[in-house]
């Protein structure tokens, strides 16, 4: 009897394990919040002289590394895979210096900032930002913490909580662990509710499309694909509403050289260059089948990736 109980409880043991298997989660990356790196002195100048948070400064504060460390284990604690900033700065620094902007010129626009550069590098689905302003409040601290979280691929505002203040003799970690603890379990059940959704509706970005001088057609040329006729704008929707979640994007042709096409719901993975499985970006999105549809009429495709959301296609002539 005890054996047969034993097995029992093994086999229900191990269904629980394999389900749990199953159940994905995003990949999330905690950074300082740019609002407080900027209010705190940890800042530089971008190409036209704006403030924006550095985060290579804000990793030699002490307070910032004890409360990304903090809640990285918390959200560690609730199944989340991580991705941590030092290192994502670090891989960045082994491809090149970390600029103030990654600029890709098109009509006079920066189009990656440092927080696209982040999550792109990364491949982070989420990104938490965090504000832990400190101060000493007699001989204790006090913690003043913010929380906030985005979709790295469309920005949209996702869970938040704070401000939260606590006080505390204790260390800055026992601080945040103490400021989070009511909040995490909501924090947490939102973040996965919202990509289970994700993965059923797909991940949104958005793609801008412009033809240059040495493409051999423009957006309003006439093409023909499996018999009919069609401009080339009309080519590439039917591509989209072909590969694209429920064929769910908005937006067309602007010009005869330009397009833009936003919330376009891409599947979370799929096969990317050489067959490979792997979590799409937009840019291995497009290069699923797009670039190599538009091969068959002449014309090349340049990509350049902001981000994991958005890419810029350049079309010219092969």
């Amino acid at each position: 009897m005890k054996k047969i109980l034993l097995t029992a409880l093994v086999a229900i043991i191990s269904c629980v394990m394999m389900a749990q298997q199953k159940i994905q989660k995003p990949k999330v990356m905690v950074v300082p919040e740019e609002a407080f790196c900027i209010n705190s002195g940890m800042y530089k100048l971008n190409s036209v002289g704006e403030k924006v948070a550095d985060y290579k400064a804000a990793m030699r504060n002490d307070n910032i590394l004890d409360a990304i460390n903090t809640f990285e284990n918390l959200m560690a604690g609730y199944g989340f895979p991580l991705t941590n900033l030092q290192q994502t700065l670090d891989d960045i620094k082994e491809e090149a210096a970390l600029d103030n902007v990654l600029q890709a010129k098109d009509d006079g626009m920066i189009i990656e900032d440092d927080l696209d550069k982040l999550s792109r590098v990364a491949g982070a689905d989420i990104m938490v930002k965090v504000s832990p302003k400190i101060v000493q409040y007699g001989p204790d601290l006090q913690l003043n913490l913010r929380v906030s979280s985005i979709d790295c691929a469309s920005k949209k505002a996702l869970q938040a909580f704070g401000p939260i203040t606590k006080t505390s003799a204790g260390s800055v970690s026992m601080l945040i662990k103490s400021a989070v603890t009511d909040n995490i379990e909501a924090f947490a059940l939102g973040l996965a509710n919202y990509y289970d959704n994700m993965q059923a509706k797909g991940r949104e970005g958005s793609i801008i499309i412009k033809v240059s001088s040495t493409c051999p057609l423009n957006l309003e040329s006439t093409v023909k694909y499996n018999g009919e006729d069609g401009e080339l704008s009309d080519l590439i929707e039917m591509w989209m509403s072909e590969h694209t979640v429920g064929g769910a994007y908005t937006g067309s042709k602007t010009s005869r050289v330009s397009m833009k096409l936003d919330q376009v719901h891409i599947p979370l993975d799929g096969k990317a260059a050489f067959g490979r499985q792997k979590a799409l970006s937009m840019e291995d999105f497009v290069k699923t089948g797009l670039v190599q549809l538009l091969s068959n009429y002449g014309i090349s495709v340049s990509t350049h990736a902001v981000g994991i959301g958005k890419v810029y296609l350049t079309l010219g002539g092969k």
